[in-house]
């Protein structure tokens, strides 16, 4: 695995020196959502109060950009939302930060990275997560070039894809220590490797991810009705379907006894538990509520 933690690192892809971030601070944009793939959860997000920091990521007029940098820290909480939940981003992240912190989990410091989801154009906003997943990486890297310890990425439906992107976008001479997608909307095959060639995330997975824990719950009805296809896996509803052909550090975590419907992951007390004991390893871990 590579080094994160020396700022001495040389990048491998020169074209990161100078990211996209610096070229534009761009602003955010926020809307009401009743429908899809939602993640509407506590009141509307109000940006100045909580314990979570919110960075917004737009796209501007030279790409896609962050409008300020992660904080440096020697753990660090990040949190991306799914389609439309840019409203609600930072409840959403608070959520899932108090069930990890429930689970013993301390961060030093607690980041939400909203982006423009509230569109009634789907797949528009399912293609724009992989440029959210460029600007994480690239923050990311700053991140580490500036000293900062660890990374702890989380994803909720869309998000989910972003932060798969995330891996497969950093470069050669990092990764990011953990990354969690829960309820991730995308068909599974895009972290395994088949007969017919690696999924689109496979090797992101290897080569820019420290570990990888995928949360999904058969009772995930929404995602489970939009991905997978016939005879297929949706991400988020049924985990990756290719056991034993997912990297090694990559692990399905079924949370069907916990979890009821694509919003019950967010501040799911099993969800938490499990990852905050369980954040530098592959194994499954017992789901069942317990100390493990």
């Amino acid at each position: 695995m590579a080094d994160n933690h020396d700022p001495e690192t040389e990048r491998t892809d020169d074209s990161r020196s100078t990211t996209r971030r610096t070229m534009l601070k761009a602003t955010g944009t926020t809307a009401v959502a009743a429908t899809g793939l939602t993640a509407v959860t506590g009141s509307a997000s109000a940006q100045w109060f909580g314990d979570v920091d919110v960075i917004e990521v737009e796209e501007g007029l030279f790409g896609w950009s962050a409008d300020d940098d992660l904080p440096v820290a020697d753990e660090l909480y990040v949190f991306i939302h799914g389609w439309f939940g840019d409203t609600t981003v930072q409840s959403q992240a608070e959520d899932v930060l108090d069930s990890l912190e429930a689970g013993g989990y301390e961060p030093d410091e607690a980041v939400a990275l909203e982006w423009p989801a509230t569109t009634f154009n789907f797949p528009g906003a399912e293609s724009d997560t992989e440029d959210v997943g460029e600007v994480t990486a690239e923050l990311a890297e700053d991140f580490y070039d500036s000293g900062g310890g660890n990374i702890r990425l989380v994803g909720h439906s869309l998000g989910g894809r972003c932060v798969l992107w995330a891996a497969d976008k950093i470069g050669s001479s990092y990764e990011i220590d953990t990354i969690a997608p829960l309820g991730a909307a995308a068909d599974g095959d895009m972290v395994c490797d088949g007969l017919f060639g690696s999924g689109e995330w496979y090797d992101g997975i290897v080569e820019g991810a420290g570990v990888v824990r995928n949360y999904h719950s058969n009772n995930d009805s929404t995602v489970g009705s939009a991905y997978g296809g016939i005879g297929g896996a949706a991400l988020g509803n049924d985990g990756s379907g290719c056991p034993g052909d997912t990297p090694d550090n990559y692990v399905d975590v079924d949370v069907t006894d916990s979890v009821s419907s694509h919003l019950g992951f967010l501040g799911d007390d099993v969800v938490g538990e499990n990852l905050a004991q369980n954040l530098d390893s592959t194994e499954e871990g017992d789901t069942g509520g317990g100390i493990f």
